[in-house]
């Protein structure tokens, strides 16, 4: 099914006889395993694919026995009529993806492709059908895991997402039938689609393959950040992203504005208390290889409305806090109990502000700037909170929270969803407790959220200021997710039932 040269790889569960064979034979190096299923792979694609049972039992009438086709035609596959698999993709080097989720996401693009998943789905215009499953890390364990290291994948303890498909015959060689299974499936990962290098091409019309090289080969971007003034330098928060490369990461940084453009933000705030500011790049950036590197870029300031504030900023000092990547590998595999984690960092403990921290997929993101700190036992050093340190809301159990409502329903809904029931609205107070952020500023998860006795710095009491910003739907958005006409059918039988009652 695939090559070397392919763009990805397509594994049985079923191991090939040469796998087996290597498992069994303690002398067997990865070198000579992997030369053997290669061998073995080119033998299936010559003596079996494209021919007939007849063809293949003509052409074995010259083999010796230990290689006869048929032989290995028998040995290969499942003992029943379902058969299991999975894929994995490439970038565009040649280097295999390790990361289970984007495998995964691979594998659920595929089966969207070759299954009837929406009512705008037409079967006819299905070639052949998929499904799916999961190996769960319960149940299958050391399964799922050697089945992930087959595919080159982290053995992490993150389902597989495993496609399936059902043989109706039992001559499968005859009428070219692999064959003509094999091509379609490839075309379903493989087919070009027209101006796919053009960023203005429809992202729905991507295939698999290529959103997944989207997704995590995307370093360019234009970033958007939550401003917050710092006295002398401001705070930027990152609008993470847990679904693309470009924004995959929480970033909390400090940087300086030319003393007009400050001006100009201060004035504003000072006019308008409650509004949120953001700062965004005037130009596609790379965070780390132009961003940070130089510590200085070009940006425009907008309010949450979107009028423009200041134009042609030079942002310089560009600094990061707390720089923490949000691929699957790096996330908990729960979310925090008896409280609600946040980086807390500032000038001093009158000018503090919080992010929350983002620990595990979906999420939300809850930032508040010029929180009041009331301590009761122990105190923060300007130089803890310049660095950054971790705040628990102590008794908010977000892990019976998540997953979170869509922001527009947690702002505009009804009685526990409406905002002045929600907890994290202005003049909000929690009891808290402050702790040493014992990781550097780039570590990656899990257990960034994990605290100790020792490093406890203070407790006391926590008032949200004026600006508060939630949004529980930019950190979980797929950007390539194809637009479904699920709610509108879902309308026309909330009309039917309307019409019924």
């Amino acid at each position: 099914m695939s090559t070397k040269e392919s763009s990805y790889v397509c594994v049985p569960l079923n191991l090939l006889p040469a796998e087996r064979k290597a498992m069994e034979d303690p002398r067997t190096t990865l070198e000579t395993s992997a030369k053997a299923v290669e061998e073995e792979k080119q033998k299936i694609r010559e003596q079996i694919l494209g021919k007939s049972n007849q063809q293949i039992i003509d052409d074995d009438a010259e083999r010796a026995p230990e290689d006869k086709a048929m032989v290995l035609l028998r040995a290969l596959g499942s003992d029943l009529n379902i058969n299991a698999f999975a894929l994995n993709w490439k970038y565009s080097d040649g280097m295999l993806n390790d990361d289970v989720e984007e495998a995964n996401y691979l594998n659920r693009r595929v089966v969207e492709e070759l299954s009837v998943d929406s009512p705008e789905d037409d079967p006819t215009k299905i070639p052949f059908y998929l499904t799916s499953t999961e190996f769960e890390h319960g149940p299958y364990g050391k399964c799922a895991q050697h089945f992930k290291k087959r595919l080159g994948l982290a053995q992490d303890e993150l389902s597989l997402v495993v496609l399936r498909n059902v043989l109706m015959t039992p001559f499968p060689t005859e009428g070219n039938f692999i064959e003509k299974m094999v091509r379609i499936f490839q075309e379903v990962i493989e087919k070009q689609v027209q101006d796919i290098l053009n960023e203005n091409s429809p992202r729905s019309r991507l295939t698999p393959k290529q959103v997944c090289r989207k997704r995590n080969e995307t370093k360019e971007d234009h970033h958007s950040f939550i401003l917050q003034d710092g006295g002398d330098k401001v705070y930027l928060v990152n609008r993470s992203m847990f679904y693309l490369s470009s924004r995959r990461r929480q970033l909390i940084a400090s940087a300086k504005l030319d003393d007009k453009t400050l001006s100009t933000f201060r004035d504003a705030k000072q006019n308008t208390p409650n509004e949120i500011f953001f700062l965004s790049t005037q130009h596609k950036e790379d965070i780390s290889a132009t961003m940070l590197s130089a510590g200085s870029f070009e940006a425009v300031i907008t309010t949450k409305s979107g009028k423009t504030i200041a134009q042609g900023v030079n942002v310089s000092s560009f600094t990061a806090l707390k720089d923490r990547p949000l691929n699957s590998k790096y996330r908990d595999q729960s979310y925090p109990s008896g409280h609600m984690p946040f980086y807390l960092y500032g000038s001093d403990e009158k000018s503090c502000h919080i992010d929350h921290m983002l620990l595990l997929a979906p999420n939300i993101q809850l930032s508040a700037s010029n929180i009041s700190l009331s301590l009761g036992t122990g105190s923060l050093s300007p130089e803890v909170l310049r660095a950054g340190c971790i705040l628990f809301a102590d008794g908010i159990e977000e892990a019976a929270m998540q997953p979170f409502l869509p922001t527009s329903q947690l702002v505009s809904g009804q009685g526990p969803t409406s905002a002045k029931n929600f907890f994290f609205q202005p003049g909000k107070k929690f009891k808290v407790t402050v702790f040493r952020d014992r990781y550097g500023v780039s570590q990656g998860g899990p257990g960034l959220g994990v605290t100790s006795y020792g490093d406890r710095l203070a407790s006391g009491e926590m008032v949200l200021g004026d600006e508060v910003w939630l949004d529980s739907e930019t950190c979980n958005r797929d950007p390539f997710k194809r637009p479904s006409q699920g709610a509108k059918w879902r309308e026309e039988f909330d009309k039917i039932g309307r019409e019924l009652d």
